[in-house]
C-alpha cells in the first residue's frame, strides 16, 4: 500500500501536464495568422490606411492595422489614430439621451413641443404642399429615425424644396411622426435635446458622463490642440463616387466647431470606440462603473419601430456620398435606441440580432451579444458603404469568427 501511495504524486504530475498541454480552444485567430489573411486582401485594395479590432466580453482583443495614417507621409497608422467617425456618433448621444431619461429630465414618449418647439414646428413636405404636423414628436421618435426629418438629397429627395424663404432650423419632415422609418438628422435633434435639459452642451456632457468615464480620451468634437497631431487623412471618389481616391487637403479642421452634431460630429480613435463598445457588450458595465442600467440597455437592444419596414429598395441616396444601404439593410432589418438590428445572419457565424452601424467616411461596429464578440473598421472615404472597405470587414469578421465555438 505504500508502495502504491508514494505513486500518486508522480500520476497527478502526469495529469496535470497532460491537461497542460492540451490545446484550449481559442476565440480569435492569432496575431501573425489575421495579418497573412488581411494583408492579401489589403493589398488588392486601394486603401491607404486601415484599423480593424475585435473584442470579447473577457477582453481578449485582436487587432489588424495597415498603411500610412496620414497618406503622403510616414508614420504608421495605430488604433490610438483619431478618425472622423461621423454616424458612429449617433451611439454615443443615444446613450447621453437615454441616461437623460434615466434621471427623470425627459421622458421617452412625451411630447417634445413645449421643450423643442423649434423642432416641432417644422412642417411636413407631402406632394409638393407643406403641411402642419398633426402627431407629436417624442424622444423614441428621434432615436428610432421615425421622426419624418431625412438627409436632403442622401436619403431622401430634394425635390420640392428649394429652401429659398425658409426660416426653420432644419429642412421639413416627411411624413408624420411614428409612421415610417427614414434616416436623418432625427440624433442631431436628440443631441439639442440633452444639451437643453442637461444644460450642458454635448461636448461637456460626453465627456463628464460618458467618454470620461469610459477613458476615451481621444474623442472630441474639438480635438485638443495636443493631439491634433493624430487626426488621419481622410478623402473622396469624385462626383461619381467611381474615381481615384484623393486626399481632402483640411485633414485637420482649421477652426473649432460651435455646433456639436449628436449626429455625426465627432472624432474618436478605434481603441476608444472599442472600450464603448466592450462596455455595451458587457451590458452597460466598465471597470468601476455602469453607463446605462439594465432596463436601458435591453430597451436600446430591443425592435422599437414594430412593424416599420426599413428596405433600402427604391430609396433615394448620393451615390458620390451617401447613403446608399443596400446590402446593409434589408427588410428584415430592425432600429432599437441606438442602432439598426440585423435579423439577416452572415454564414461566417454573425448572429440574428446583431446590433450595428456605421459612419459616413466607411467605419463600421457591430455587437453581436450571442456569441460575446464586438468588432470595428476604420477607413476615410466616401461614398459611403463602399466595398472596398465593406468586403474588407467581411473577410475580418469571417477570420475572427473561425475558431469562435457555441
Amino acid at each position: 500500500m505504500k508502495a502504491i501511495s508514494n505513486l500518486f504524486p508522480f500520476l497527478f504530475l502526469l495529469l496535470s501536464l497532460g491537461a497542460c498541454n492540451e490545446e484550449k480552444p481559442r476565440t480569435f485567430p492569432s496575431q501573425e495568422e489575421l495579418l497573412v489573411i488581411m494583408d492579401k486582401a489589403v493589398n488588392k485594395s486601394d486603401l491607404p490606411a486601415v484599423v480593424a479590432i475585435a473584442i470579447n466580453k473577457k477582453g481578449e482583443k485582436v487587432t489588424y492595422q495597415h498603411g500610412r495614417a496620414i497618406w503622403s507621409e510616414e508614420g504608421a497608422v495605430t488604433p490610438e489614430h483619431i478618425f472622423r467617425i461621423y454616424s458612429m456618433t449617433k451611439l454615443i448621444t443615444s446613450i447621453a439621451a437615454l441616461q437623460c431619461v434615466e434621471k427623470g429630465l425627459v421622458t421617452l414618449d412625451e411630447d417634445l413641443s413645449a421643450l423643442m418647439p423649434e423642432m416641432t414646428r417644422i412642417p411636413i413636405l407631402s406632394n409638393g404642399a407643406f403641411i402642419a404636423p398633426t402627431r407629436a414628436i417624442t424622444l423614441r421618435h428621434l432615436l428610432t429615425h421615425t421622426s419624418g426629418f431625412g438627409y436632403m438629397g442622401n436619403t431622401v429627395s430634394a425635390e420640392g424644396f428649394t429652401g429659398e424663404g425658409w426660416e426653420y432650423e432644419d429642412t421639413p419632415r416627411h411624413f408624420e411622426s411614428g409612421t415610417a422609418f427614414l434616416y436623418g438628422s432625427s440624433t442631431d435633434w436628440a443631441g439639442k435635446l440633452v444639451e437643453k435639459v442637461s444644460g450642458m452642451d454635448l461636448e461637456s456632457y460626453f465627456r463628464k458622463h460618458i467618454t470620461g468615464p469610459l477613458q476615451m480620451n481621444k474623442t472630441y468634437f474639438n480635438v485638443p490642440d495636443s493631439l491634433q497631431a493624430l487626426i488621419v487623412s481622410y478623402g473622396s471618389r469624385g462626383e461619381d463616387g467611381n474615381q481615384e481616391l484623393i486626399e481632402f487637403p483640411n485633414r485637420v479642421p482649421k477652426a473649432k466647431t460651435t455646433y456639436y452634431s449628436g449626429g455625426g460630429g465627432l472624432f474618436s480613435s478605434p481603441a476608444d470606440y472599442t472600450r464603448l463598445l466592450q462596455c455595451l457588450l458587457n451590458n452597460g458595465t466598465y471597470e468601476g462603473g455602469r453607463l446605462l442600467k439594465e432596463e436601458s440597455i435591453e430597451a436600446m437592444n430591443q425592435n422599437q419601430v414594430g412593424t416599420i419596414n426599413l428596405s433600402p429598395e427604391g430609396r433615394v441616396y448620393d451615390s458620390a456620398d451617401c447613403c446608399n444601404f443596400n446590402g446593409l439593410m434589408d427588410d428584415k432589418s430592425k432600429w432599437g435606441l441606438a442602432y439598426m438590428i440585423d435579423n439577416s445572419p452572415e454564414d461566417y457565424g454573425r448572429k440574428e440580432g446583431t446590433l450595428m452601424w456605421g459612419g459616413l467616411f466607411n467605419t463600421y461596429f457591430y455587437i453581436d451579444h450571442k456569441s460575446g464578440i464586438a468588432a470595428s473598421i476604420y477607413t476615410q472615404h466616401i461614398p459611403f458603404n463602399h466595398l472596398q472597405t465593406t468586403r474588407l470587414f467581411d473577410t475580418f469578421s469571417r477570420t475572427i469568427y473561425k475558431n469562435i465555438t457555441e
